[in-house]
């Protein structure tokens, strides 16, 4: 709720009396003020907030009504910024002002203007709280109004959304994209960047490619920096043809098939520090935030300089040897990739060892037999085939092969169709790369962009995600589900006293103990910090039947978390011991039936009956109910486990 401050209350007459004439003065002048313009003041586009010297709000413009969801009489004469602004950050700004200044300055309006307030320039980042209590981040600039005495009579705080900034520094920061077991590779240069290319990461696998310390590049260069750039004028030409549509050389031209949601993989020459280059595969992908929009991209490359001298080998051998085989039987064998040759319909002639260990098969066993029977997909294992036929070759196209153990291997394949001197065709070689590390690296990728890296359960994304399609199943088949959303009761206490390992060991039992408690079809998530929610789906067609189950499962969820905890401590080569601690849980049930009211009104319906179950001392289970849109406290819970 607003608060009014001293400074928005209504002097008596003996004050007005004073010192009327002087306020009358000094409000005259605010408003006057040149900063006050309407050009200003009517922009949507970010919030302007005029105050007197006591800051109280004079003047709150369209942009501050639409940003922070109050109308200007909400507000003017009654609060003050700092009442709209987090406490905890306001006094944390103080704590941090009173030491770097050097003087005492007190929590509130007056750690937001202490420095306009001594002709200091002050931009700052704050969290504002609308009037519903959401949330968003907000760059403020602060400016101190003065009159022609040079005396402060208000202050001009002029504020930007900075939520979409913020997302996508979390989203990029957060990604699974950026796991150490990934990013720590010497063997894969893995480079991620904002939407406008500029890069953010760039790992030890990327600089010991290139040479680059990581502070060389971030938030100076883009990938297109580091490529040829005769390469990349050619990419965008060709993509421009390719996709009817106008490219721009630069980092668009490497990024815009993925961009587009195109899987894109391709080979460009990167250019080191020293200026000496070489040969790379780059596989591209569009990082997305919860709501599917691009924050940046992801750039895995790998040096492809062995198989490029390789290729060229294989050429000068191949104008030699025409009339015999395309390559020596101890290049041929020796060479890392599997390799095979077939006829033009696809029979294979020869493979080299690495052939048979993928296969499984013998050399014997492999002549003969159509290439399409050793790959999980046939009819795109023949298309390859057919493919190179057409364009002499095909780079880097992507196969399954099956082994006769059942084992599937992800290869990367070159095909390339072979002439003898008369240039009559002999037929078409093929040389496979095993790339599961690499597949499922980018599937870990994907994986921790869903999953908390704590717990492993799926998080807030994914709850939504699975969440929006347990609502619409229940639609089809007429059940209820439950959505219970828990926060634990004393969990804060557990981290000052022991710190945040003990309180992460903590996190994970409480997630264990949950997923216990459930059937193996329902969904339990982290939701942040130590809130958890849990999708009950597929419950009875009777509402009060549903009711009584969800109630069940929330009441084993709960006596289950208020059980003692032991747990096991070992750092820094310490002996280990055991930290017992008690800590119960509140939760809130909230049913629904279908999909029409929204995953994000669902959580909230949740989360309010639970905060109403918090209220009531905690170790309690609240429903929320519908019908007269009342939190309702389950009474048969009420004591603890």
């Amino acid at each position: 709720m607003l608060t009014k401050t001293q400074g928005a209350s209504i002097p008596d007459p003996a004050a007005v009396a004073e010192d009327g004439a002087t306020e009358v003065i000094r409000q005259k002048a605010l408003l006057k003020t040149g900063a006050l313009q309407n050009a200003i003041f009517n922009s949507t586009n970010f919030s302007s907030i005029a105050t007197d010297a006591k800051g109280v709000i004079q003047i709150f413009n369209v942009g501050a009504e639409r940003m922070l969801g109050y109308a200007a009489a909400d507000v003017i004469n009654k609060i003050t910024p700092a009442d709209i602004s987090d406490p905890q950050e306001v006094v944390l700004r103080a704590q941090e002002l009173s030491a770097e200044l050097q003087t005492s300055i007190a929590p509130g309006f007056e750690a937001l203007v202490f420095k306009a307030s001594r002709g200091i320039e002050d931009i700052y980042e704050l969290t504002y709280i609308r009037k519903d209590g959401s949330r968003f981040p907000a760059v403020v600039s602060v400016t101190a109004l003065r009159d022609a005495q040079n005396v402060v009579i208000g202050y001009l705080l002029i504020g930007t959304d900075n939520t979409a900034r913020k997302q996508a520094e979390e989203a990029l920061i957060k990604a699974g994209a950026l796991q150490n077991a990934i990013f720590n590779s010497a063997n894969l240069s893995t480079i991620a960047t904002d939407t406008k290319g500029v890069i953010q990461i760039f790992n030890v696998g990327a600089e010991r490619m290139l040479g680059y310390a990581a502070a060389d590049v971030l938030n100076k260069f883009t990938p297109a920096d580091i490529s040829d750039p005769q390469e990349v004028v050619m990419r965008a030409m060709e993509l421009s043809e390719e996709l009817e549509t106008p490219i721009a050389p630069g980092f668009e031209a490497l990024v815009f098939k993925a961009s587009r949601g195109i899987e894109d993989i391709y080979e460009l020459t990167y250019i080191r520090k020293d200026g000496s280059r070489f040969p790379a595969v780059v596989s591209v992908t569009a990082l997305h935030d919860a709501q599917g929009g691009i924050i940046g991209y992801l750039l895995l490359g790998t040096d492809n300089t062995i198989r490029k001298q390789f290729e060229a080998e294989q050429k000068l051998l191949g104008q030699r040897l025409r009339d015999y085989q395309f390559y020596t039987r101890s290049l041929f064998e020796s060479n890392i990739d599997a390799l095979m040759t077939t006829d033009p319909s696809g029979i294979i002639a020869d493979v080299n060892k690495q052939m048979e260990a993928l296969t499984g098969c013998t050399r014997d066993e492999l002549i003969g037999a159509p290439f399409k029977n050793f790959f999980t997909d046939p009819e795109r294992a023949e298309a390859s085939i057919k493919l190179a036929l057409r364009k002499k070759a095909v780079t880097n196209y992507e196969l399954t092969a099956r082994a006769r153990g059942g084992q599937e291997t992800v290869v990367s394949c070159n095909v390339t169709t072979f002439y003898d001197r008369d240039r009559r065709l002999q037929g078409v070689f093929t040389a496979a790369r095993d790339i599961t590390e690499r597949k499922q690296a980018e599937q870990q990728i994907l994986s921790l962009a869903l999953h908390d890296s704590l717990t492993h359960l799926p998080n807030r994304v994914l709850l939504k995600e699975r969440l929006g399609q347990t609502m619409a199943a229940g639609k089809r088949s007429g059940r209820y589900g439950a959505l219970i959303f828990l926060d634990l009761d004393e969990f804060k206490p557990l981290n000052d006293l022991h710190g945040h390992y003990v309180g992460d060991l903590l996190l994970i039992e409480v997630a264990r103990r949950i997923s216990s408690c459930v059937r193996e079809m329902d969904i339990v998530a982290r939701f942040g910090g130590d809130e958890f929610v849990v999708i009950l789906s597929e419950l009875h067609v009777d509402k009060t039947l549903s009711t009584a189950e969800a109630g069940m499962v929330a009441e084993k969820i709960r006596v289950s978390l208020g059980l003692p905890y032991a747990l096991k401590v070992k750092q820094d080569g310490a002996a280990e011991t055991i930290i017992e601690h008690k800590c119960t849980s509140s939760l809130g049930v909230a049913l629904f039936a279908d999909h029409e009211i929204g995953t994000e009104e669902l959580i909230k319906r949740a989360d309010s009956a639970m905060y109403q179950a918090k209220g009531a001392g905690g170790n309690l289970i609240a429903f929320y109910d519908q019908v007269p849109a009342m939190l309702t406290v389950n009474a048969a819970t009420t004591q603890g486990p």
